[in-house]
């Protein structure tokens, strides 16, 4: 067993110290991965949106025409 896990099982496990070790093993993106991610995001959002309109727009129309009205 690793020193770091001997000390978690004494100890609260989710102590400042822990975290900030933590997240100092985060690989944070950069702003310009950031942003693509989040106009692909965007951009993927707005093309299902549309898909789930026409299909709205077609089952209405299919089943507007067999309930005949």
């Amino acid at each position: 067993m690793a020193k770091d896990q001997k000390k978690n099982k004494k100890g609260w496990a989710y102590s400042p110290a822990n975290v900030m070790r933590e997240l100092k093993k985060v690989k944070w993106p950069s702003v310009k991965q950031l942003s693509k991610d989040s106009l692909l995001v965007i951009v993927f959002t707005v093309l299902f949106g549309l898909y789930f309109f026409v299909c709205e727009l077609l089952s209405t129309g299919i089943v507007s025409r067999i309930v005949g009205k």
